[in-house]
C-alpha cells in the first residue's frame, strides 16, 4: 500500500494516528472491557485457583518490594511490641505523662518567647 501512496503519507497518517492515540484510549478501555468480559472471566479464573497458584500470582508483583516489605514488617512488629510491653509494664503511661510535661513545658516557652517578640 505505502508503494502507491505519494510522498510520504502513509508515514504522515500513521504518525498522525500515533500523535492522536493517547486523546481517545480513555474510550476505548470500557469498550474493550466490555466486549472482551474481561473483569467476569478473571473474576471467575482467580477464583478457582488454590492459594499456592494465587500466591504464584502475586508473588512476582511484590518481588521488587519484597525486602522493603519484610523490613517494614519488622519495624511495625517491633514497635507493636514495644508498645504492647509498655502497656503491661505501664511505663507506657508514665513515659506520655513525661511527654505531656514536656510538651507542656515548651509551649510555655515558645509562648513567652512570641510574647516577649510581640512587645518588643
Amino acid at each position: 500500500v505505502g508503494f502507491l501512496l505519494p510522498g510520504g503519507i502513509l508515514s504522515k497518517a500513521s504518525s498522525s494516528a500515533l500523535e492522536k492515540l493517547p486523546n481517545h484510549l480513555h474510550v476505548l478501555h470500557p469498550y474493550v472491557d466490555k466486549a472482551l468480559g474481561l473483569q467476569f472471566t478473571l473474576r471467575t479464573q482467580m477464583e478457582k485457583m488454590t492459594s499456592v497458584k494465587f500466591e504464584r500470582v502475586l508473588h512476582p508483583i511484590f518481588e521488587e518490594d519484597e525486602l522493603t516489605l519484610i523490613i517494614a514488617g519488622g519495624f511495625l512488629g517491633f514497635a507493636a511490641g514495644l508498645v504492647q510491653q509498655g502497656i503491661e509494664t505501664g511505663s507506657a503511661a508514665k513515659w506520655v505523662s513525661k511527654c505531656k510535661l514536656k510538651m507542656k513545658n515548651l509551649l510555655s516557652k515558645l509562648f513567652q518567647a512570641s510574647t516577649a517578640t510581640d512587645q518588643s
